[in-house]
């Protein structure tokens, strides 16, 4: 049985993105064994997936911090007798610690700092989705793409589903204005706005967000003319998919909670300000639409956004009207609309 381990501890995002990786290996190679290794806090979303057979957590800002952390976790790897590592992550301490490691078939890209650590490499096609650039490794590898597209996933408990349906009733739709980053955050009285319209089309929107997106979730509350269901801080990372799962659309920024709606199979309404779709993090699905300001020679301003806009006018988000969002949702939601807005700084009629 081949032992093989999938390396990329990074933004959650990106790892969920890394689970149809994973997928096309475990279809490829079905007796082996496959570990993913993530950050910490992200682990509760995978483990227990069918075809990921252990998680390992890396805590490189914490516990296996610095280059007595990275040689630390080197040797719990080498401990575990891997066959072969697969890294989609390209940075430096990840190129350290696989080298270190000394799994015999180090496979990834070759923009990756000290990429001749690798045995095998392929080059990163920047015109690809990250899930596909992901699979070119796959493609390195057996000289073969997978045939079926593979969407992301994370782990869903279809009981807890249906307890959440049961409380909190149908025609749900989340509204997520929290983001890690605080260029990506859409205005919370705009989300507001937002939400009232969805309630007055006969949804409940249902307000979602992590303890460190009260502040955002807050200031919505606020400004709603409407006392909205508030999930904030309610539900652990572990229920969110559950929870995500009972939605029929998700209003949200460009983070995390929108790939997990993608893996759930929820069609998002994606608001993107400083990021735009050629980096390659839309929403990996054919129903989601992208809410942007087109033409604005400033964006994108950055591969994840950043705390203040460089610009200091923050045209991205400003110039997109809760009208907008709601015009993109009606499309979502397969309402018929006269005109689909282009986002080129003017107000839907």
């Amino acid at each position: 049985m081949k032992k093989i381990l999938i390396f990329n501890p990074s933004y959650m995002g990106d790892s969920i993105l890394t689970t149809p990786l994973i997928k096309a290996l475990k279809l490829k190679l079905p007796e082996s064994y496959i570990a993913f290794c993530v950050r910490p806090e992200n682990v509760d979303l995978f483990e227990g997936v069918d075809f990921i057979d252990e998680v390992i957590a890396f805590d490189k800002r914490g516990a296996d911090s610095g280059l007595g952390g990275a040689i630390s976790f080197a040797k719990k790897l080498r401990e575990k007798n891997f066959d072969l590592v697969i890294s989609p992550h390209m940075s430096f301490r990840t190129s350290l610690v696989l080298a270190l490691s000394k799994i015999p078939e180090r496979l990834g890209f070759v923009e990756s700092k000290m990429s001749f650590i690798y045995t095998m490499s392929c080059a990163k096609d920047l015109t690809y989705h990250e899930v596909e650039r992901y699979i070119l490794l796959y493609d390195r590898l057996f000289s073969e793409y997978p045939k079926d597209r593979i969407k992301p996933s994370v782990f869903h408990d279809e009981k807890l589903s249906d307890k959440f349906r049961a409380e909190l009733g149908d025609k749900l739709v989340g509204i997520n204005p929290g983001s890690v980053w605080e260029t990506k955050k859409w205005p919370a009285e705009n989300f507001a706005a937002v939400a009232d319209m969805l309630k007055d089309k006969g949804y409940t929107p249902v307000i979602i967000g992590s303890e460190a997106d009260r502040p955002e979730v807050d200031k919505l509350l606020e400004a709603a003319k409407y006392d909205h269901i508030n999930f904030c801080g309610k539900s652990p990372l572990r229920e969110l998919p559950s929870l995500i799962s009972t939605f029929e659309y998700l209003v949200t920024n460009d983070s995390g909670p929108m790939h997990i709606a993608v893996s759930t199979g929820v069609p998002c309404v994606a608001i993107f300000g400083p990021t735009v779709r050629s980096l390659g993090f839309y929403p990996y699905d054919d129903e989601s639409k992208i809410a942007e300001i087109e033409g604005l020679p400033c964006r994108p301003c950055g591969k994840h956004g950043s705390k203040k806009c460089p610009e200091k006018h923050f045209k991205c988000m400003l110039e997109i009207l809760p009208e907008n969002v709601v015009t993109l949702f009606d499309v979502v939601s397969h309402i018929e609309v006269a005109r689909v807005p282009k986002f080129k700084t003017e107000k839907v009629d």
